[in-house]
């Protein structure tokens, strides 16, 4: 344990001397959540209020899951690190760890920034069920970092962990219903809202933001994706 807590204080200030990094995941959401809450959004055209934070949110655990957690330990492999690991007492799963408590911990970061920003600037209203809000966002961030774990596992280069993680991402957004809200999406492929990660997180947040626990579908999509790639993960990951 005592090595571990080691990698992660070791790995988490690596993590923050990559400043392009911080600012996708920190930077950007908040940027996108100011632009839009500045145009305004009362949920008077259909889109509610919760859309915002949620997005904010789904879009910065996204970037930790499909692009920075699969990167880092991509390179990692890429660069020996894990294989020279492997002949030590530290052995590597320990770093694979250690990653994962880091982006865990930096995902609450994300969580804490958009609802503080949005109820401190703009008067935003906190979910009316802390509970059911903090176990969606939990499904969601574990289902998020398992893609990642499953990504890292499968690429050989960092620069292939970033192909693959943005070919997943952005159509993420898209069924998640980021470019066209909730019931706003066509009808056709409104149920891969449900189903894909990012669009079940999304909204069962949302739900939670209104008062009520997430969704079955929700909660079975998130847990199926999130046993899927670690069952995957733990088949097919490479050390070397």
């Amino acid at each position: 344990m005592s090595q571990t807590l080691t990698l992660t204080r070791i790995e988490s200030k690596l993590f923050l001397r990559e400043w392009a990094g911080l600012f996708f995941v920190f930077a950007l959401p908040l940027g996108l959540l100011t632009i839009f809450s500045l145009l305004g959004n009362d949920g008077s055209d259909g889109v509610p209020v919760s859309f915002l934070p949620t997005m904010a949110i789904g879009i910065g655990i996204g970037i930790l899951g499909m692009a920075t957690l699969p990167m880092l330990l991509a390179g990692y492999r890429e660069k020996g690190v894990l294989r020279r690991m492997s002949t030590t007492p530290v052995r590597p799963v320990k770093l694979l760890i250690a990653q994962l408590l880091l982006h865990l911990a930096a995902a609450l970061v994300v969580i804490a920034l958009i609802l503080g920003v949005g109820t401190l600037v703009f008067d935003a209203h906190l979910p009316s069920s802390p509970l059911p809000f903090a176990l969606a966002a939990l499904l969601y961030c574990v289902a998020q970092l398992s893609i990642g774990v499953l990504i890292a596992g499968l690429v050989s280069t960092a620069k292939a962990a970033s192909i693959v993680g943005n070919i997943l991402f952005f159509p993420s957004m898209f069924f998640a219903g980021v470019w066209t809200p909730g019931d706003l999406m066509p009808e056709s492929i409104r149920w891969l809202r449900d189903i894909t990660p990012m669009g079940a997180g999304m909204t069962s947040m949302q739900d939670a933001w209104a008062g009520s626990w997430p969704g079955l579908t929700h909660v079975v999509a998130m847990l199926v994706v999130t046993v899927g790639c670690i069952g995957l993960a733990a088949r097919f990951f490479r050390w070397e």
